[in-house]
C-alpha cells in the first residue's frame, strides 16, 4: 500500500503569501488613519449605541470647551407688551392765532430746533389795526369820561348836581373801562406791545412765537395763505423727556404693578435693550383691543440716540421673580424641535466622555435657561457648558 506524498512546498507558499498579504493589508490601513489625522481638529469618537461622546483633553483646552453645574438663579416671568415711544403732553406744542390772518413770512422746516420764544411765522390783516386803533381811541375816551365821573362824583356829594348825573358818568366811564380792558387783553393775545401802541406805533404785522422749546415737528402753512383761529399752524415737540406707552392684554394686568422693571427694544432692533420700569397703570379697558395702557419710565434717556416719538416697540414687563434650575443657555443646544445637554461620564488621562440627554427647558434669556426636568439628573452630574453645540450637531 502506497501512502500519498505531502506536499510541504506547496504549502509554505500558501503560507508565505498570505502573511504578505496581511502585512500589505494592514499598511494600507495605517495609512489611511494617518492621512485622515490632524493635531488641530476635534477627532469626535461617538458610540452610537450609548449616545456617548468623546473628547481628548488637549481638544478640549484648545477648543475653549467648559464644564458646569446646575445652578439656582432668580428669574423673572415676563409679560409681553407693544407700544411706542412718546412724550409728556406738556412737552408738545400745536400753535394757533388768536384772530385770523394771512401769512407774510416764515423760514422755519420741519425737524428744526426751536427755542422757547423765538418767532416762527407773522401774519398780516388789516384788522389788527384796527384792533389798535379802536385801543387808542377807547383809552382816549376812557381819560375824558374818567374826569367827568370824578367831577360829577364831587358835584353830587356836595348835592350841587343830580344824582342822575352822576350815575350817567359813572355808567359811561366803567363801560369804557372794561371796553379798554379787553381790547388791551387782545392785543396781549396777539403779542402786540401796548406800551409801544401808546406811543404811536401801530404794528401792520404779527409775530407768532414759539410756546415751548424743542423740534419743529409738522409745519401747515404756506406764504400768503389764511390761517384761522381753528388751524394748526405748526407742532413742536420737545424730546427731551421721552417715556413708553405700551398696550397689555387684559388677562396680564392682575399680575402688573407700579416699579416693575421693563426692558424694551426698539421695533427691529432686538440687539439693543433699553431699561425702564412701570410708572402708570392705566384704569379702562380699550373696547377694540381688549387692551390696557401702560406708562412707563425710561433709564439713562441719555442712551436713547436717534430716538424719535412715535417708534414702535416691543417689551417686556417682569412681573414676579422666581428660584429656577438654569445651565447656561450655550449648553443647551436645539435638535430637530427637542433640547438637548451633554452630561460628562467620563472624565480620565486620556480626556472626557459626554452622554446626550435630552431636556425640557421653561425660561430663558441670552444668559440662563431653566431646565424643567432638572429632576432627571443627579446633584453632582456635570455639564459641557460651553463647547456643546459642535459636538451634538455634527
Amino acid at each position: 500500500m502506497q501512502m500519498n506524498k505531502i506536499d510541504y512546498s506547496r504549502d509554505f507558499w500558501f503560507s508565505k503569501q498570505t502573511g504578505i498579504l496581511y502585512a500589505v493589508l494592514i499598511s494600507l490601513l495605517s495609512a489611511c488613519g494617518d492621512s485622515g489625522s490632524s493635531s488641530d481638529a476635534i477627532d469626535i469618537t461617538e458610540n452610537p449605541h450609548l449616545n456617548t461622546v468623546t473628547v481628548t483633553r488637549t481638544q478640549f483646552e484648545t477648543s475653549g470647551m467648559k464644564l458646569g453645574s446646575l445652578e439656582k438663579k432668580s428669574f423673572a416671568h415676563k409679560i409681553k407688551a407693544n407700544g411706542y415711544i412718546d412724550v409728556p403732553p406738556e412737552r408738545k406744542a400745536s400753535v394757533s392765532v388768536k384772530l385770523g390772518g394771512f401769512v407774510k413770512g416764515f423760514t422755519i422746516l420741519p425737524g428744526e430746533k426751536v427755542a422757547q420764544g423765538a418767532v416762527l411765522f407773522t401774519l398780516e390783516n388789516p384788522d389788527f389795526i384796527q384792533l389798535q386803533q379802536d385801543y387808542l381811541e377807547a383809552k382816549a375816551q376812557l381819560g375824558y369820561l374818567k374826569s367827568d365821573y370824578e367831577r360829577q362824583k364831587s358835584l353830587a356829594d356836595d348835592n350841587i348836581a343830580s344824582q342822575k348825573n352822576y350815575l350817567k358818568a359813572e355808567s359811561d366811564f366803567k363801560v369804557m373801562q372794561a371796553k379798554f380792558s379787553g381790547l388791551k387783553e387782545r392785543l396781549k393775545l396777539l403779542n402786540i406791545n401796548t406800551t409801544q401802541l401808546e406811543e404811536g406805533v401801530i404794528e401792520s404785522t404779527i409775530k407768532v412765537y414759539a410756546p415751548i422749546g424743542g423740534f419743529i415737528s409738522k409745519v401747515n402753512i404756506t406764504r400768503g395763505a389764511f390761517v384761522g383761529p381753528a388751524d394748526v399752524a405748526v407742532e413742536i415737540v420737545n424730546t427731551e423727556h421721552m417715556h413708553v406707552e405700551l398696550q397689555v392684554f387684559e388677562r396680564d394686568i392682575v399680575d402688573i404693578r407700579k416699579g416693575q422693571p421693563i426692558t424694551f427694544y426698539l421695533r427691529g432692533s432686538a440687539t439693543n435693550p433699553y431699561k425702564g420700569e412701570v410708572y402708570l397703570v392705566g384704569q379702562t379697558i380699550e373696547n377694540d383691543t381688549r387692551t390696557i395702557n401702560i406708562h412707563g419710565h425710561i433709564e439713562d434717556e441719555d442712551q436713547l440716540t436717534n430716538v424719535l416719538p412715535g417708534m414702535y416697540v416691543e417689551a417686556t414687563i417682569d412681573v414676579a421673580t422666581s428660584l429656577r434650575t438654569v445651565l447656561p443657555s450655550e449648553a443647551v443646544v436645539s435638535q430637530d424641535d427637542q433640547y438637548f445637554v451633554l452630561v460628562k461620564v467620563v472624565d480620565d488621562e486620556a480626556g472626557f466622555s459626554f452622554k446626550k440627554q435630552q431636556v425640557t427647558i421653561g425660561e430663558f434669556d441670552n444668559e440662563w435657561t431653566e431646565i424643567i426636568n432638572a429632576a432627571d439628573f443627579k446633584t453632582d452630574d456635570v455639564f459641557l457648558v460651553k463647547g456643546a453645540f459642535n459636538l451634538i450637531v455634527e
